[in-house]
């Protein structure tokens, strides 16, 4: 999953609880992040301070994952350090619920099991900065509809250097979503022998919500559920009872599978292998034009075929149109 570093703006309520700013023209030119370092003393903070939050995706993976390029303590000081400069940082999850009375949000602590990162940094001698990484674990158990986040805070220097105010403080936000995840247009066709005779066509909005390394699960949003979406005569309709689609993908070869995940379900989806007869039907995730082509359904005839009269069958391409 391709990471993104987003840098959103600042915001009155957070610069008033996080920070009580130095104003001065080497700051306000973006020059420096505490004061002056000409006319002031020299002093310390995060490269990314300043902003509100920094958003960065994580992939769902049991692998470690190193997120890099966001926990940056800057030396603000015109000539580099002269010895080396100890910083310490700790948590501080009061930035946490600021930011979540501020957003009307509901960003989750990031389990502390779950990470490491090195709180006591070192600006080496000659040095302007210290750049550290933090070291992601297993990723699977976090829930996707969350954003969990990681607060820090400088609180202390060695050196008579200063700590920006300004800059002391750093909340990184994290999201949790495979490859796969997105808003989605379901287009294709249902058929069932009473509800759908005439193997509608359909044009639905649906969601891809993440639930493994390589597999996501339908939300519909029309009804406010996981379901496998359900149409009468081409029009969208509620619901099949214990019926929830998943879809697991091979991400050797990127063939794709369809999968009844509802608990207590009883109905087995199987691939349908052609329709109309002779047209041979492969489900697939492409991942340049990020379009599923899926075709499945249940009592279905010997090899996966289509029996009219009999069968339940969905025949769809979902086309996504976009994060959620």
């Amino acid at each position: 999953m391709k990471k993104i570093i987003l840098a959103s703006a600042l915001f009155t309520a957070l610069v008033i609880v996080f920070t009580g700013c130095l104003k001065d023209k080497g700051f306000d030119n973006h020059q420096y992040g505490i004061n002056d370092p000409d006319s002031q003393p020299p002093g310390v903070g995060f490269a990314l301070g300043a902003t509100t939050k920094v958003g960065y995706g994580l992939d769902v993976t049991t692998s470690t994952q190193s997120v890099n390029g966001i926990v940056q303590v800057n030396l603000y000081a015109g000539p580099a350090a002269a010895a080396d400069i100890h910083v310490t940082l700790s948590i501080n999850n009061a930035l946490i619920t600021a930011y979540n009375t501020a957003n009307g949000t509901t960003v989750q602590v990031m389990p502390t099991a779950g990470y490491t990162l090195p709180l006591s940094l070192t600006i080496p001698a000659g040095g302007v900065n210290v750049l550290v990484p933090i070291s992601v674990g297993n990723t699977t158990g976090l829930n996707s509809n969350l954003s969990y986040a990681v607060a820090l805070t400088i609180t202390a220097v060695d050196g008579n250097l200063k700590i920006a105010e300004n800059l002391k403080n750093l909340l990184i936000i994290f999201s949790v979503k495979n490859q796969y995840d997105g808003k989605y247009n379901m287009r294709g066709r249902f058929y069932h022998p009473a509800n759908d005779p005439a193997f509608s066509p359909h044009l639905l909005f649906v969601e891809l919500q993440t639930s493994g390394p390589n597999s996501v699960r339908l939300y519909w949003p029309l009804v406010g559920g996981y379901n496998t979406p359900l149409t009468v005569n081409g029009q969208p309709a509620c619901c099949f009872a214990a019926q929830e689609l998943s879809i697991n993908v091979n991400p050797s070869t990127n063939a794709a599978t369809a999968v009844n995940t509802a608990v207590g379900g009883t109905i087995v989806y199987d691939a349908i292998s052609q329709y109309p007869p002779g047209t041979i039907l492969t489900n697939r995730w492409d991942p340049a034009a990020k379009i599923f082509y899926l075709s499945f359904g249940y009592n279905l005839g010997p090899g996966g075929t289509f029996v009219l009269g009999t069968s339940r069958a969905w025949i769809d391409t979902f086309i996504r149109t976009g994060p959620r």
